[in-house]
């Protein structure tokens, strides 16, 4: 049972997860096997953005030489030979039924310059969407459209290949000396 008082530490490397489910963000650096360093927490914008820029302001401490930069746009709109460079994939409205469940997927496009993020409680259809779109499971309809399902490589973890990780919650008993 979790108490008011107690706290979630999380371990998070994606920065998307890592907005969702964080108030406060410390970032550490330092060098493999020899130190860490933590910072003090900052806000989740704060930390995301020092973490990105490689220069903890409070203090004046640069910890990687270049920062870790994002292209955001909707679509391309840059010049013709650069909207050439993008992998454009489209897939088709489609369906899937599992037992009970049933899974409506609307035709959408994304290019191999864009991060696309699914957040979603389990049991939602994440993984099965994923696997519709690596031809590791056939839809049960695809509307009629221009768009086929793009081949994709996708590697899944499976719950053999995830770490172990559980949470406890701690309380702090103070025994007077007697």
């Amino acid at each position: 049972m979790c108490f008011h008082f107690s706290y979630v530490i999380v371990v998070e490397h994606d920065l998307s997860v890592l907005d969702y489910l964080s108030d406060f963000i410390c970032c550490l650096y330092g060098k493999p096997g020899a130190y860490g360093v933590v910072t003090l927490p900052f806000s989740v914008r704060e930390g995301i953005n020092i973490f990105l820029s490689g220069f903890v302001p409070t203090e004046n401490l640069r910890f990687r030489d270049e920062s870790l930069t994002f292209k955001v746009a909707e679509t391309p709109q840059d010049n013709a030979e650069e909207i050439q460079t993008y992998a454009r994939y489209k897939y088709p409205t489609m369906s899937k039924t599992q037992g009970n469940f049933k899974l409506s997927v609307v035709e959408g496009e994304f290019t191999d310059s864009q991060i696309v993020v699914m957040l979603g409680e389990n049991g939602t259809g994440k993984t099965t969407f994923i696997r519709m779109l690596a031809g590791l499971l056939k839809p049960d309809t695809i509307e009629d459209s221009e768009s086929e399902i793009p081949e994709f490589n996708v590697f899944l973890q499976t719950p053999e290949d995830k770490p172990q990780v559980s949470t406890q919650c701690q309380t702090v008993t103070a025994f007077k000396d007697t």
